[in-house]
């Protein structure tokens, strides 16, 4: 490995040490989002701090046609293990994304090697969002010894600014510098990822010198770690939000009136204010118009009016008296919310259960493992879950297909609509990003009036350092921690 050396045993000994709760995984294919944070694998395409699609391991890309796309790789590239990076690697390495499940809506026809430094990647049908979809997070480049015969990973191989010293699923990541990386060689010689998974184990490591970085705090610590000495607390407005899926399929929330209910009748402003602690913008729609220009700025962020609430709920023959649950043939309006322990989502559910209480819909909100609360979800044995999302996971509104195309959606509420599956089809086509604006927009209109999913709040990430920390800038979409660009005073 082209690397500063071998880490201590003692691990603490890492020059920046990261607290997170997420497990990472070996498998970009599997939960990629931490190996790429660390500056471990690259992709063709990366993005921005403007949340757009940027050159990485492709320094261009051109649109040739409607179907063919071609991409100039980097020259003079080399893996962490020493193997040459070159088209036949990246056509190998895509070909096995373009394979997986992941990518089974991503319209990839061929991907092939031009020469050592041009691939082209045909689709199946026109598709403008191609360089996003090549920039997530399953899309990266792996060595070719990093994948057994069998297509399993059995070392994480890249080309980042970090290579992987050792590698704990469970516990922790340590990694070295890359001294051979193409671009911006870091200052820090080596990392140590740990997943720590109490909130409050996170911030004592921090104050206690064992972490140079505590990663999702919870917004209610922000004043105390401000008024702290030794630590800077950054709390950038992240393109995610909080959102309660119905399943639409099902009594009571197959009632268009039901759902639209729900969502006249949750506080928004109150849950940021008082939970939140301000930090976090209320939300109606998908995208907040504060991170991108893709967001519909006709849509009200706190439409709250629990007496509306209360008519569309008589419409819908669900009636009783105030203070007490409705019916409707002799059956209670009583309803389960699944959610999990993470980002707040318990705690806001619960407030949620009161506002709705007070418009005569009984939740009974029950927090789950996150694995047990998707199991229920995929075998469809839920009324609504409460979950966050990353909305521009990639960067293109594309994204949206996955939250409302009747087929396409990975969220499974059962929601169908023609116009906006058209919308969404057309706007996959379209070069121009007016055109395209404008459909998105409208599927937000439309959805938010259909109201399959409940959008409730944006998302800030609390994230603290320790003083010393010099170069770290929070990424908008969360691609990565920018540790290439990180150093201490006291280097």
């Amino acid at each position: 490995l082209a690397v500063a050396g071998c880490l201590a045993n003692d691990a603490n000994r890492a020059d920046f040490r990261i607290g997170s709760p997420w497990k990472p995984n070996r498998d970009p294919l599997d939960g990629g989002s931490t190996i790429r944070r660390l500056g471990i694998t690259e992709g063709l395409v990366g993005v921005d701090y403007d949340a757009s699609p940027a050159p990485e391991l492709a320094t261009d890309w051109e649109r040739r046609g409607d179907r063919e796309w071609e991409f100039t790789l980097r020259e003079d590239v080399t893996f962490h293990d020493g193997e040459a990076f070159d088209a036949t690697t990246a056509v190998d390495s895509l070909t096995r994304t373009v394979d997986a499940p992941a990518f089974e809506d991503v319209p990839i026809d061929a991907v092939e090697a031009v020469d050592e430094t041009t691939v082209t990647v045909t689709t199946e049908t026109p598709f403008a969002p191609l360089p996003a979809h090549l920039s997530r997070n399953e899309a990266v480049i792996l060595s070719p010894r990093a994948v057994d015969d069998d297509g399993s990973v059995t070392e994480t191989i890249s080309t980042g600014p970090f290579a992987v010293e050792s590698f704990n699923p469970n516990t922790e990541i340590l990694t070295a510098r890359n001294d051979d990386y193409y671009g911006q060689v870091p200052a820090l010689e080596s990392v140590r990822y740990e997943v720590v998974d109490d909130d409050q184990t996170r911030r004592m490591k921090l104050e206690n010198g064992e972490l140079e970085m505590a990663r999702i705090l919870p917004h209610e610590t922000v004043d105390a770690l401000e008024s702290t000495g030794g630590i800077d607390v950054y709390t950038p407005p992240i393109p995610r939000i909080r959102f309660l899926a119905f399943d639409t399929d099902s009594e009571p929330f197959d009632d268009r009136r039901v759902r639209q209910a729900v969502s006249l009748a949750i506080d928004r402003k109150t849950i940021t204010e008082s939970l939140l602690d301000g930090l976090v913008e209320p939300a109606v729609g998908p995208f907040s118009p504060s991170i991108t220009e893709w967001a519909n700025p006709d849509l009200e962020s706190n439409p709250y009016d629990p007496d509306r609430a209360r008519t569309l709920l008589d419409d819908a023959g669900w009636t009783g008296t105030a203070g007490e649950t409705r019916t409707r043939d002799g059956v209670e309006l009583s309803v389960e919310f699944l959610t999990f322990d993470a980002r707040s989502l318990p705690l806001i559910a619960e407030v949620m259960q009161d506002h709705l209480a007070a418009v005569g819909i009984s939740v009974d909100v029950q927090t789950l493992e996150y694995s047990a609360m998707i199991d229920r979800v995929t075998q469809r044995s839920f009324d609504a879950y409460f979950t966050s999302w990353g909305t521009l996971w990639y960067p293109d509104p594309d994204r949206l297909a996955e939250l409302y195309h009747s087929t396409a959606s990975s969220i499974p509420h059962g929601y169908g609509n023609d116009r906006v599956d058209t919308l969404l089809e057309d706007a996959r086509e379209l070069d121009e990003r007016g055109a395209r604006r404008e459909r998105y927009r409208e599927v937000q209109s439309i959805v938010v009036e259909d109201a399959p999913i409940v959008v409730v709040t944006n998302d800030t990430n609390v994230i603290a350092t320790g003083d010393d920390v010099r170069g770290y800038e929070p990424h908008p979409t969360e691609l990565h921690y920018g540790l290439e660009a990180i150093s201490m005073d006291s280097e």
